[in-house]
């Protein structure tokens, strides 16, 4: 999971672990590559609005490599509009959610992309 904001990403890992889930944060964004690579998670959950580097890029990069275009990822935004949506969806997201989320919606989708 890249998520910058502790809050969040404190949230998220206790929903994934309550649906028992081995959820991994990744600190820094510009190691989600690697982290990737090496670790072949069974999803991404990524933020969109990073300090470093654009979630949208990360997506993109990561679709782009045969050695993880075939991780299913999730994008988590407070990013709502339509645009928004679409932009992430031609970056290569499969999933795409707002972080109004509740609990049960986010597991449900999480568990659609690493059945």
């Amino acid at each position: 999971m890249i998520e910058d904001n502790m809050l969040h990403r404190k949230l998220f890992a206790a929903w994934l672990q309550k649906a028992g889930h081995e959820p991994v944060l990744v600190p820094d964004e510009r190691l989600a590559y690697l982290e990737a690579v090496s670790r072949q998670p069974d999803a991404i959950i990524t933020d969109i609005r990073l300090p470093y580097v654009d979630g949208r890029e990360i997506i993109r990069q990561l679709k782009a490599s045969p050695l993880t275009q075939h991780i299913p990822i999730m994008a988590i935004t407070v990013l709502s509009g339509k645009t928004d949506e679409d932009s992430c969806r031609s970056a290569g997201a499969d999933v795409f959610l707002t972080k109004t989320i509740r609990m049960a919606a986010f597991i449900k989708e999480v568990d659609a992309i690493t059945a």
